[in-house]
């Protein structure tokens, strides 16, 4: 995996943080996590899809999880 997969800003990381392997969990629970609004949280997932960190469940309402490569980045960030 390259060094820029691994980057990750605050926020990406709290969202990610917030985002679970196991169990699928809305934007707004996962904003009320991060500490954001769900709105923010809702972009911030669709910007960590593109980097296959985090998948959604492909239902509406979306519900994300959290991807194995999504935990490597974990272990790297601050």
């Amino acid at each position: 995996m390259s060094g820029r997969g691994l980057e990750l800003s605050g926020l990406d990381a709290r969202v990610l943080r917030a985002s679970d392997p196991r169990y699928e969990r809305s934007p707004e629970r996962i904003g009320e996590l991060a500490g954001c609004a769900a709105d923010v949280a809702l972009s911030t997932l669709r910007r960590l899809r593109v980097r296959s960190l985090v998948e959604d469940d492909g239902e509406r309402p979306q519900r994300w999880l959290r991807t194995h490569r999504g935990d490597v980045a974990l272990e790297h960030a601050p």
